[in-house]
């Protein structure tokens, strides 16, 4: 049989060996490619923000430095290039003369744009040789996601019923042992871009922050590790996942989910090794419930596209949000003055990481109470989070509004009384407000401007009251229903 022809393996949200779907066969020459869009990873939000802050995009730089490490362990190398993504690859196919370029799909609709630019450019320009498009990456076993997606309930549970009776998960591929170098590709495998290079700052370390973060794969497996088998965290998973202080209430996995530093197949893989090993109850089983919502939101993004970035969402619900002067900013800077949201907020833009208790509460906030469109704090949360992901990120808000994937009436959080339920000691408050409550020791650090008998508490009065800003949200649901 005649050799394959040298493949360019474009690396985009699978930065790992781990589980790659982008190795067809070990005898293929290859060459790996990844690639800066300044588009997506430089450029401003629309809001004046960096659309990816210096914490996330340290995270991804290190990411790709880990693959880059790993490739060249095999005698492959990892080209690096910045700009768009439609124009870079047809011009090193060009340049190298490879025969194939490989990619996996991906459900975000900026993600499609280019993989549709790109299918034209082969189309127009048959020497380019061959597009090799893999479907998109799923947790069970699927011909085609997309025919999966379009039959996906509008309500979680409807589904989440569907895959665990009807789905099987899928196996990860095993890291392969030897990978076949196309050492002849002539390509210049460029610098890895620092975040100096790129004119942004090296973000300090908080020594609040529950976990030393690090990109690449080497660390997430690492982090697996250690919260499974290490430290024996799973067993009471289901217990902890609700906490806020810490490094092991919860797995902390999405940040090298969100990049590919490891798959979910893997993650899922591992929790039944756990379970083989050690132990099968609630919480083994949970963690995998957590892997179906992340997987829900993939399709729901594949299913919904657009829709899913519009204000009325893809449950066409107009809320018809106020965006009051200020209310954002407020929510933004955490100094809305109710602690257990300004905590939250504090932790996201110190760490680039918030539980997801935090995140419920915030979102309800800002569009409850704050009566703030959604995509707001959606794209802050894209800012931030260094476990950034269309699907999820853009699925979740969506949810936390109203407007998205399993709507059951009006769902608002009473955000003190959360706070008093799972801060039951304000140990998490004073963790990161530690300052502020030294200005008014004696108030109840969960309202601190309400006394008793009427007087103040000594603290700073709310931007709004929560539960009269709650209710006035119920109301415009209501009236919303009502047309």
């Amino acid at each position: 049989m005649p050799a394959p022809p040298p493949a360019l393996l474009w690396f985009r949200r699978q930065l790992r060996l781990d589980d790659q779907p982008l190795f067809a066969c070990p005898d293929e020459p290859i060459v790996g490619v990844w690639v800066l869009d300044p588009r997506e990873l430089l450029a401003d939000d629309p809001l004046g923000f960096p659309r990816c802050g210096d914490r996330r995009l340290k995270f991804i730089l290190e990411s790709v430095a880990d693959l880059r490490r790993s490739l060249a362990d095999r005698g492959v190398d990892l080209i690096v290039r910045t700009g768009a993504p439609e124009a870079v690859l047809p011009s090193l196919l060009r340049e190298s003369g490879a025969g194939v370029l490989r990619l996996v799909e991906e459900p975000g609709t900026e993600e499609r744009a280019i993989e549709k630019k790109l299918r034209r450019a082969f189309d127009d320009d048959p020497s380019l040789g061959t597009l090799d498009p893999l479907p998109p990456e799923s947790l069970h076993h699927l011909d085609d996601p997309r025919a999966e997606a379009k039959q996906l309930p509008e309500v979680f549970s409807k589904w989440r019923r569907r895959a665990e009776k009807k789905l099987e998960l899928a196996r990860p591929r095993d890291t392969p042992s030897r990978l076949t170098a196309w050492t002849g590709h002539g390509l210049d495998p460029g610098d890895l871009p620092t975040l100096a290079s790129l004119g942004r700052d090296e973000p300090e370390a908080d020594p609040r922050a529950v976990l030393d973060f690090r990109g690449g794969e080497a660390e997430g497996r690492q982090r697996i590790a250690d919260y499974l088998f290490d430290g024996d965290h799973l067993r009471r998973y289901k217990e902890t996942r609700n906490g806020l202080l810490g490094a092991d209430y919860s797995s902390k996995f999405s940040p090298w989910l969100a990049l590919g530093g490891v798959s979910a197949r893997r993650v899922a893989d591992e929790t039944l090794r756990y379970e083989d090993q050690r132990v099968a109850n609630d919480s083994t089983y949970w963690l995998r419930f957590e892997l179906l919502w992340r997987e829900y939101f993939r399709l729901y993004l594949l299913k919904h596209g657009p829709r899913l970035f519009q204000p009325a969402g893809p449950a066409d619900r107009d809320l018809g949000w106020a965006n009051p002067a200020g209310h954002f900013a407020a929510w933004r800077d955490a100094e809305t003055f109710v602690p257990f949201v300004d905590a939250n907020l504090l932790e996201l833009s110190a760490s680039g990481f918030m539980s997801n208790r935090g995140r419920q509460n915030v979102a309800s906030f800002l569009t409850k109470n704050l009566d703030v469109d959604w995509r707001q704090g959606a794209r802050w949360f894209e800012s931030c989070l260094l476990d950034y992901d269309p699907a999820s990120n853009w699925g979740n808000w969506a949810y936390a509004a109203g407007v998205g994937a399993d709507p059951r009436g009006f769902r608002g959080f009473d955000v003190v009384g959360q706070a008093r339920r799972y801060d039951p000691d304000a140990a998490y408050v004073r963790h990161w407000l530690a300052d502020r409550f030294a200005a008014y020791p004696h108030a109840d650090p969960h309202t601190p401007w309400a006394g008793s008998g009427g007087d103040s508490g000594g603290g700073p009065m709310p931007l709004v009251d929560p539960r009269r800003s709650l209710a006035a949200a119920e109301d415009r649901w209501h009236a919303a229903e009502r047309g």
